[in-house]
């Protein structure tokens, strides 16, 4: 929780989101048994826990989400995030991906929701 607060401050800092706009995240859910490395449009890695989440601030627009897992397996994927596709829940817009073994899947506005009200 206290990684997400963070993750949410420095997005809040660099401008990620202008003043009185919603904040937006992309949610990482991993189904992969061990962590993963996910970096957004070459900026710094997080972890994404085996079995797990975590949440990276963005906008709108072109990104590449390049992942690395534990196995070595190295990927890369364009996700091209529209306003329209947002999952509001509790003040923030919500994009979701799934990290798989050799790619990764996009969530539907309604599995996106699952995901996240189901993580808490």
């Amino acid at each position: 929780m206290k990684q997400i607060a963070m993750l949410m401050a420095a997005g809040a800092l660099t401008g990620a989101a202008p003043a009185g706009a919603a904040t937006t995240v992309l949610h990482i859910d991993s189904h992969l048994p061990k962590a993963a490395k996910a970096s957004l449009d070459g900026g710094k890695a997080v972890t994404a826990p085996g079995e797990g989440s975590v949440v990276v601030p963005v906008a709108a627009g072109t990104h590449v989400l390049k992942v690395t897992t534990a196995a070595g397996v190295t990927y890369q994927t364009t996700l091209t995030l529209k306003p329209a596709a947002l999952m509001h829940w509790h003040g923030k817009g919500y994009w979701c991906v799934n990290l798989l073994d050799h790619s990764l899947e996009v969530y539907s506005k309604e599995d996106c929701e699952e995901d996240v009200t189901d993580a808490g």
